[in-house]
């Protein structure tokens, strides 16, 4: 930042180096160049002046010519300085018209709705322990009666400065609510004994001496304290049962009270959860696990699906069912599918062949405006090709906001990444999905081969004539037996996936695995799936229904 000082100094440097060329220009003119000048234009010789005329005519025109230039200058100087001032005032003003809105304008505490946000990011997500401190004024209402509302003020400007002042325990968060009530936020492995000697700390400060007007005067204060996750989960509950604690001191005749109604088990069980998965996510226990997704044709293993186990350093390894609804719950799972998918693209560099890598991305995350961004990041990051990418869907996600979707979905294709509809059929608009979005892949869910024989039969040749004659790759997933195998092999499956081929297992385990034989992951020719040769005749027809049935009535040719 250039000072005014600095600035003056140039100005003036720069004027006195204009004024040096004027006045050597206007010696150079009347000394050299006048006559050349004039005879040039015609103008005859020009006027004959003895030095002393020369030299005042010379110092009269710069004399002049610095009038000209200073005046201007100092306008301009001083129009520059009022504009920064003004511009400096208004930043002031923004930024206190900022803090006014966040802090209470007596007190210069936190206001309410401003605490309450900053105690809600402390919460969510629950990481530590936090307890929640409500101070209210005994008989406050006494020191406004007899001294009036001025010392009122005073009164709580100065127990406000005296709060700030306490030595506490954790990161302290201090506002005001309202009226003669202040509220403090403590975090960190915090003791109910702790807790009780912050309590008192707080009282003693409150207890000092006030001087209003003529008289000296002592404040009480009553204290209720509540923690989470122990009586609430959340920044409003929290506050509540604070203010609960609260009043039943003031009603048994106490000066601190924790709270007693705690939460049920089953809350503050889901509580630590939270806050622990929280920290497994941060210490890298999540892991990728892979499995094996192979070409019915050949048993080849095309490529592999990455899923989430976490790696529980005391019960080992923790089911996906136990701790995914969770993630989701948190927010976090983004964060967990970024994480992952960075580790599988760097395992993936060990794999021998062209396998490809799919991952299931969830709802919240596929309407996400960053998302394609993000993807594009790790795929540059790691130089993982865009065509070894497969994301997967399931067709439940795609009916709140598919415009969203469906321009998420066409970026990714223009990436060259492949997108495939996960656990088709079970949806409730798989059909209008496939008619709408740019599907490369089909997955048919396990619960069609748990139906009786006819049924499974019928249900799963539709899946694959819809598939082959929209040119879409068909994967049956759950397979644990080789004749279902050999059955869907027969059928037309181009892929399966399931126990019979390999469990989820870890990225060293899946690399013997690769090694252990060719796994080149064949490419899909569209023309083959068109033209179903070992299809029978009546598996085509039902194929050709549906597709004019997606097309609609206007496409369908007689």
């Amino acid at each position: 930042m250039r000072t005014k000082g600095y600035l003056l100094r140039q100005g003036l440097v720069l004027f006195a180096a204009t004024l040096v060329i004027l006045l050597l220009i206007a010696v150079a003119w009347e000394f050299w160049l006048e006559a050349s000048a004039f005879r040039l234009l015609g103008w005859g010789e020009p006027p004959d002046l003895d030095n002393v005329s020369r030299w005042r005519f010379i110092l009269t025109c710069t004399g002049f010519a610095a009038i000209a230039m200073v005046v201007p200058w100092m306008l301009s100087l001083r129009l520059i300085w009022r504009l920064r001032h003004r511009y400096r005032q208004l930043l002031a003003a923004r930024a206190r018209s900022h803090h006014l809105a966040r802090h209470d304008a007596l007190t210069d505490l936190m206001n309410r709705p401003h605490f309450m946000t900053r105690l809600h990011a402390r919460l969510s997500p629950l990481l530590e322990q936090t307890a929640l401190l409500v101070i209210d004024l005994d008989a406050f209402q006494k020191v406004n009666d007899a001294h009036g509302s001025t010392a009122g003020d005073y009164a709580l400007r100065r127990i406000a400065g005296r709060l700030n002042q306490v030595q506490t325990v954790g990161d302290p968060l201090l506002g005001r609510l309202g009226g003669d009530e202040f509220v403090v936020a403590l975090t960190g492995a915090l003791s109910r004994h702790d807790l009780f000697d912050q309590a008192q700390a707080l009282r003693r400060q409150i207890r000092q001496p006030l001087v209003c007007g003529s008289r000296r005067v002592s404040l009480e204060a009553t204290i209720g304290i509540a923690i989470a996750p122990l009586h609430a989960t959340s920044a409003d509950q929290l506050l509540a049962a604070a203010y609960d604690a609260m009043h039943q001191a003031k009603r048994c005749g106490e000066n601190i009270r924790v709270q007693e109604n705690c939460l049920p088990d089953a809350q503050q069980a889901d509580a630590h959860r939270a806050q622990r998965l929280r920290q497994a996510l941060d210490a890298g226990e999540i892991v990728p696990f892979y499995q094996p997704v192979v070409a019915l044709s050949n048993r080849k293993t095309a490529g592999v699906e990455m899923l989430a186990r976490w790696q529980h350093p005391e019960r080992g390894l923790v089911p996906p069912d136990e701790f995914i609804p969770l993630i989701e719950t948190l927010g976090l799972m983004p964060e967990m599918t970024r994480h992952l998918l960075a580790r599988a693209m760097h395992d993936a560099r060990q794999w021998p062949g062209e396998c490809f890598l799919a991952v299931n991305i969830t709802a919240s995350y596929l309407e996400d405006e960053a998302f394609v961004m993000q993807m594009a990041t790790l795929l540059k990051a790691h130089a993982f090709p865009a065509d070894r990418l497969e994301v997967e869907i399931t067709e439940n996600v795609l009916i709140e906001r598919l415009d969203i979707v469906q321009e998420n979905l066409t970026r990714l294709h223009d990436m060259g990444v492949r997108v495939s509809l996960d656990d088709f059929g079970t949806g409730y608009s798989g059909l209008y999905h496939l008619a709408r979005l740019d599907v490369d892949k089909i997955k048919i869910d396990r619960s069609f081969f748990n139906a009786e024989e006819i049924r499974q039969d019928s249900l799963v040749r539709m899946i694959i004539a819809m598939g082959r004659s929209l040119g879409m790759g068909v994967v049956a997933e759950g397979i644990e037996d080789e004749r279902l195998a050999e059955h869907l092999a027969q059928q037309g499956c181009h892929f399966g996936q399931g126990y019979l081929f390999g469990r989820p297992m870890p990225a060293q385990a899946l690399r013997e695995h690769l090694m252990s034989g060719s796994h080149e992951a064949p490419r899909l020719d569209t023309g083959d799936l068109t033209g179903p040769d070992d299809f029978s005749d009546k598996a085509r027809d039902i194929g050709v229904r549906i597709e004019a049935e997606i097309r609609g009535p206007e496409d369908i040719r007689v």
